[in-house]
């Protein structure tokens, strides 16, 4: 090494070992409280796991070594939950970035009052848990709750809509044939210079409800002719299918209606987090890429498809993740809105775990302790199973 050349390892000065000393006193209340509230609540769960131990008789601990972990495995009221929060993630997750993803491409498209719409969309992100979950329990109740109210109108509309589609709507079709064709033979063009693609649709349109409005007497079903004529070849035309009825009791107190119901109202709790990701993202993707394509002739949908996404990867990656990880650990909504129930259909694995270690009298916080751990090694597998399937590119 020549003398010119510096040396590799300069020494410390006295000023900055007294810097770094007093920087580490300012982080010590940091690392206590951490070491108090979060290392060792972990390392001695861990350690209770291990253990047939109740808060209520602490010294009669037992050391039962894995069996806690055999009988998460082998007894049948772990099994419900854990399905039971499969199919919340199952229901919530793909719509949940979906969705935000959607909303984020609108948004990023928005000049004028693009920040009005952004706090509208996050505002319910900084609204408490529980006034989100008791307001939708509100939404949600049989009596007077708007959800259900809405629920029950979309529910006969999609009763009556096979029969009225087999009675109403031919006819329509026909006469807006014959109203299109006439029009066209007359040389009425409303749109010259639309594009293909517009001018059918607006016509149909327009013709369909020009005779929506002349076809309703000859219709209806009180004095119509046709409708009369219609109603004798088809006996049960007008006649509600019943294909699906709103629950009486409301969409929390059905078994198959409660958990579709929770998560419609974690979606819209949550979708604001995921649109702010997805924005951030859209503004980080070059201006030139899409330029690049554009020249090389790619359409809307192919510049989405080979740069947007693409682009997208490691948003997309860390939205898929977080929702996935926040839908195996979710909680506190059914625990407000229905208690786990009815009959056990929304009843998670965090519950199952929750009740165990301090309802109903059992505070079997050893076997509680077993299944947390059990529930962070399978969010720690499909953690690995979302990476290998979405890398992240740079």
């Amino acid at each position: 090494m020549s003398a010119a050349e510096p040396s590799l390892k300069q020494p410390t000065s006295l000023w900055r070992r007294r810097y770094e000393r007093k920087g580490m006193l300012y982080v010590l209340p940091a690392l206590v409280l951490f070491a108090v509230m979060v290392a060792y609540p972990i390392v001695r769960s861990f350690y209770l796991s291990f253990f047939d131990y109740s808060i209520l008789e602490p010294d009669a601990a037992r050391f039962v070594g894995a069996d806690n972990y055999l009988k998460l495995l082998t007894s049948p009221q772990n099994h419900r939950p854990f399905w039971n929060t499969l199919y919340f993630a199952a229901i919530f997750t793909p719509p949940y970035v979906l969705l935000g993803l959607g909303i984020a491409l609108l948004l990023n498209r928005v000049r004028r009052g693009s920040v009005a719409l952004r706090t509208m969309i996050f505002t319910p992100v900084v609204v408490s848990l529980a006034v989100s979950a008791v307001m939708w329990t509100l939404f949600y109740n049989g009596s007077f709750g708007m959800a259900h109210k809405m629920l029950e109108g979309a529910c006969h509309f999609l009763n009556f809509l096979p029969a009225y589609a087999l009675t109403c709507l031919p006819p329509y079709l026909v006469i807006a044939a014959l109203l299109l064709f006439s029009l066209t033979l007359l040389g009425f063009t409303f749109f010259d210079k639309a594009p293909l693609r517009i001018t059918v649709p607006v016509s149909c349109l327009l013709a369909l409800g020009v005779c929506v409005n002349l076809g309703t007497f000859w219709l209806h079903e009180s004095f119509g002719l046709l409708a009369a004529f219609l109603a004798t070849l088809i006996p049960k035309a007008f006649v509600s299918l019943e294909l699906v009825a709103a629950p009486a009791e409301g969409v929390l107190g059905n078994p198959r209606w409660a958990m579709p119901a929770i998560a419609a109202m974690c979606l819209w709790n949550g979708v604001g987090i995921n649109v702010i990701l997805y924005l951030v993202g859209l503004q980080r993707i070059s201006p030139e890429l899409y330029e690049a394509a554009e020249v090389d002739g790619a359409g809307r949908w192919q510049r989405f498809l080979h740069v947007t996404l693409p682009q997208l990867g490691p948003t997309t990656y860390l939205v898929v993740l977080l929702s996935m990880i926040g839908a195996f650990k979710v909680f506190g909504q059914p625990f407000i809105m229905t208690g786990g129930g009815p009959q056990d259909s929304t009843l998670t694995f965090v519950m199952r775990l929750y009740n165990l270690a301090f309802r109903y009298g059992k505070f079997q916080l050893g076997y509680a302790s077993a299944l947390a751990y059990a529930l962070a090694v399978f969010i720690f597998v499909m953690s690995l199973f979302v990476r290998r399937l979405n890398r992240p590119t740079e």
